[in-house]
């Protein structure tokens, strides 16, 4: 019979002994890597921080006075100004307004200085200038258009001819046609104020420009006949006031569609030429379309003091048909009388005086 086998023990290794040892210390070489390697991401740092430095530096001195950053960069004089615009001026305008020295180079041009130089000038909306190189400067300009003049007098009586935008800037204009400027209404009733050396833009503009376009769009004719546009009752009444060349007052109101005052407007005019031939004195468009005031001016009655050697007329009246009875009214005649309403003759108020 066989006996059991004795336990057997797990073999044990000498890794197993506790072992009371200290550690191996860091030799001098590692100690020196160590230490390099420190070294190196401290002068990481600090050379990232002065680049971030010096690049904040230049871009201050770019902006304060880039004259201070042309001796180390080569630059060739300037030699061409290259003008991009969407109006009527040209190279020797923008020459005049940037006075350039001569022989300055490229990188000596202070651009803000001059941008501001530029938009001094209220005819222009908008100025950008870049640097083209070697020995370009590029322009790039948007003018405002003019809708309508002024006649400005100074303290000396001296007068002088004003231009204005659609929103309100006014300017003297420069390089305009003759033919374009003539074409332009007359503002009258406007009071200008200055600010600085320009003057502050005039309130309601585009209101009164709104109405120049609706009319040169739909009754061009009736338009080119207008002379004196006058803006005085125009912020407390809602109203503009237009004189013709034909001296007719025409009155339009901001609360109601110009296009339909404008309209109305040619069906009155269409519907006074059917009437005796009578001078208009004004048309006042506010009401709407349900009536027009219409008046007249006074007509000179004829003097009554005889001529020695001559008789007097005897005026008659004037008969009636032989039938006795009047002319029936017609849907024409009853369409008049709903769209004019006749006004007797009366001094018209703030009359704009005549240029």
């Amino acid at each position: 019979m066989n006996r059991p086998a004795p336990n057997l023990v797990a073999a044990r290794s000498w890794r197993d002994i506790p072992q009371d040892i200290a550690p191996r210390s860091m030799s001098r070489e590692g100690r020196r890597r160590m230490s390099m390697g420190f070294a190196k991401w401290v002068g990481a740092v600090v050379m990232i921080g002065v680049g971030v430095w010096g690049a904040v530096e230049v871009w201050n001195a770019w902006q304060e006075d880039p004259t201070k950053l042309t001796a180390p960069v080569k630059s060739e004089p300037l030699r061409t100004i290259r003008l991009s615009t969407d109006g009527v001026l040209d190279l020797a305008w923008i020459e005049r307004k940037l006075e350039l020295p001569k022989g300055v180079t490229l990188m000596e041009l202070d651009l803000p200085r001059l941008q501001r130089a530029l938009l001094a000038d209220a005819q222009v909306r908008t100025a950008v200038l870049t640097r083209k190189f070697p020995d370009t400067l590029v322009a790039s300009i948007q003018e405002r258009t003019p809708v309508g003049r002024l006649r400005v007098a100074d303290a000396y009586g001296i007068s002088e001819d004003f231009l204005v935008s659609r929103d309100g800037m006014v300017f003297p204009g420069a390089n305009f046609a003759t033919e374009l400027l003539d074409t332009l209404p007359w503002l009258d009733g406007v009071r200008l104020q200055l600010s600085g050396a320009s003057f502050i833009p005039i309130s309601g503009m585009q209101t009164v420009t709104d109405l120049f376009s609706t009319a040169q769009a739909y009754v061009p004719l009736l338009y080119r006949n207008w002379r004196i546009v006058s803006l005085e009752r125009l912020q407390k009444d809602g109203e503009i006031v237009v004189k013709t060349a034909d001296k007719v007052e025409i009155v339009f109101g901001t609360r109601d569609d110009f296009f339909k005052q404008v309209a109305l407007l040619d069906s009155v005019l269409a519907e006074l030429k059917t009437q005796p031939a009578r001078a208009v004195a004004s048309i006042n468009l506010t009401f709407g379309n349900r009536q027009v005031p219409v008046s007249f001016v006074p007509e000179t009655p004829p003097s009554t003091t005889p001529v020695r050697g001559t008789v007097s007329p005897i005026r008659t009246q004037p008969s009636r048909p032989a039938s006795g009875r009047a002319r029936p009214q017609t849907a024409a005649d009853n369409a008049r009388r709903s769209l004019i309403h006749f006004q007797p003759s009366q001094t018209i108020r703030n009359t704009p005086r005549d240029l």
